[in-house]
């Protein structure tokens, strides 16, 4: 009886050990979970502090009264702690031969079209303390570019830019309420920036369009056939933004110190990265494509050049065998009537034989090459028709002449055809007069 409640006690002990490290296991997961959401609610909120800071780029013109109107927008809707002026400069492009300048006076003046650019931008910065904004709080972001939406892009890039607003050109004849926008650099922009930055399109003082900012990888854009020209410039400028990344400049006012907000540009960092690596990947499948499609369409045009030439050359080559055969013919039938004639006169035995058995050991003119003047061993039809010594005429050839030696035109071709039957007939000719 008492071994028997000893056994329960025991067991009741062991159930309650069991209970309590289910309840700690329990108890250590809802920790677990809560750290792990309190970092995620904290770094979204860095992020979202970080977007609040972040500085506000103005994309402006060297022609002032075309931009104002885009920056008073942006300052009065925007009213930003810190403001950047972006400027794209677009260098002229010299040829010293063609305008008769040496590189010193090239030099000169892109430098003091520069520097002149440069003084404008300085009036956009007044107009930024007339409303309002610290000289201090004003500062230039320049670059120069061939392509202004390329430049754009390279300097979002660079200065990992989060707020960007662009001007487009509104058609004078046409009310504020009916903007004709023709603004190609904001299309091009949209589709090659981050989707972390977030673009306005400002036209006559009024907002146009917006492009939210966002940091998730949905509807991310492919890169289109037009914008491959541009991805070399957008390589090159994502190397410096990954250097600005891991360590920002000190004289930004804006830099991020905390804990979180490094993680958050860690964050940043390994989006970036991942979006580069897409572009290469997607540019290097679009370029292998058009490899080979420009490769087809070179095989295409191979073999309908060469179906042409096969049509044109076939005929003429037909003819001219054709023409060489009636050739040799006709001269086959000459000498076996010459040979028929020469034996009749051979069997004859009238006074006159011996003259005329002398006057046949002359070898007909048609034995006769007409290069070498002598009997031909190899006679051959060249591409003129006419029947020369092989060896004769390979080095007419080879001397460099490619006419005919009758004729004086030009050859065709540089093909021999073996004469056998007069070959046969100079055979036998040669052997009766040896």
């Amino acid at each position: 009886m008492v071994g028997n409640i000893l056994a329960i006690r025991d067991r009741s002990c062991i159930y309650i050990y069991i209970y309590i490290i289910i309840l700690l296991i329990v108890i250590c997961l809802i920790v677990l979970f809560w750290k792990r959401e309190n970092s995620s609610l904290l770094r979204k909120k860095s992020m979202a502090e970080a977007l609040i800071d972040d500085p506000v780029y103005v994309a402006v013109s060297t022609d002032v009264s075309e931009s104002r109107l885009t920056l008073t927008w942006a300052l009065r809707h925007l009213q930003p702690k810190k403001l950047y002026l972006l400027h794209v400069h677009q260098p002229i492009s010299i040829n010293p031969t063609s305008s008769g300048l040496e590189q010193s006076e090239i030099d000169a003046i892109q430098e003091s079209e520069l520097t002149s650019s440069y003084e404008i931008l300085l009036k956009y910065r007044d107009i930024c303390v007339v409303e309002g904004i610290l000289e201090q709080d004003v500062d230039i972001s320049y670059s120069l570019a061939n392509n202004v939406g390329e430049g754009i892009v390279e300097l979002i890039y660079e200065n990992n830019i989060k707020k960007l607003i662009m001007g487009a050109a509104a058609d004078s004849h046409n009310s504020e309420d009916m903007v004709n926008i023709t603004s190609r650099k904001f299309d091009y922009v949209t589709k090659h920036a981050p989707h972390c930055c977030k673009i306005w399109l400002v036209g006559n003082g009024n907002l146009i369009h917006t492009r939210e900012g966002r940091f998730d990888r949905r509807g991310s854009p492919h890169p289109s056939s037009e914008s491959l020209t541009s991805l070399q410039g957008l390589d090159s400028a994502l190397v410096p933004y990954e250097e600005a990344v891991r360590g920002e400049h000190d004289n930004v006012s804006h830099s991020l110190s905390s804990p979180e907000d490094q993680s958050a540009r860690g964050f940043e960092t390994m989006y970036y990265e991942e979006q580069r690596r897409g572009l290469e990947i997607e540019e290097r499948r679009i370029k292998a494509e058009e490899d080979l499609r420009a490769e087809i369409e070179n095989m295409k045009g191979i073999q309908k050049e060469l179906e042409e030439q096969l049509y044109i050359d076939c005929p003429r080559q037909f003819e001219m065998f054709q023409k060489e055969r009636d050739e040799a013919m006709k001269t086959t039938v000459e000498l076996l009537r010459l040979l028929n004639l020469d034996n009749s006169e051979s069997a004859s035995h009238s006074p006159s034989s011996s003259f005329q058995r002398s006057v046949s050991n002359e070898p007909p003119p048609y034995f006769l090459c007409p290069i070498t003047q002598e009997v031909m061993r190899e006679p051959s039809v060249a591409a003129d028709g006419h029947t020369y010594e092989a060896e004769a005429l390979r080095e007419w050839l080879d001397n460099g002449h490619d006419t005919s030696p009758m004729t004086n035109l030009k050859l065709a071709h540089r093909n021999l055809v073996p004469n056998h039957p007069l070959r046969s007939a100079i055979h036998e000719w040669l052997q009766g007069h040896s």
